[in-house]
């Protein structure tokens, strides 16, 4: 479903919905995919994937990874930060 409905929220509001969105049931190499990440790297960090426990590593942001895209190749992107760059994802809010 593509159109999004009218529908009354638990808050009190009326917000616009589209549903077929939801729970998405996925093994490890596919929930890797669609989070656009090499298999064994941190989805929410930048932690190496030698080191995944060090601690010291910051968090994934947009404007970086879409810095790196532009700048690095992929092969690069690959293996030293273990982004997948020729699979770009974007959300369209309504």
């Amino acid at each position: 479903m593509t159109t999004p409905k009218v529908v009354l929220c638990p808050d009190g509001h009326y917000r616009h919905a589209i549903y077929g969105l939801g729970p998405y049931i996925a093994d490890y190499p596919e929930q890797a995919l669609l989070a656009c990440i090499v298999q064994g790297w941190c989805p929410k960090c930048m932690a190496s994937a030698k080191n995944l426990d060090g601690g010291d590593a910051t968090c994934h942001s947009r404007e970086h990874t879409d810095l790196l895209v532009e700048e690095l190749e992929l092969g690069t992107l690959w293996d030293e930060y273990g982004l997948v760059g020729d699979i770009i994802v974007s959300i369209v809010f309504h």
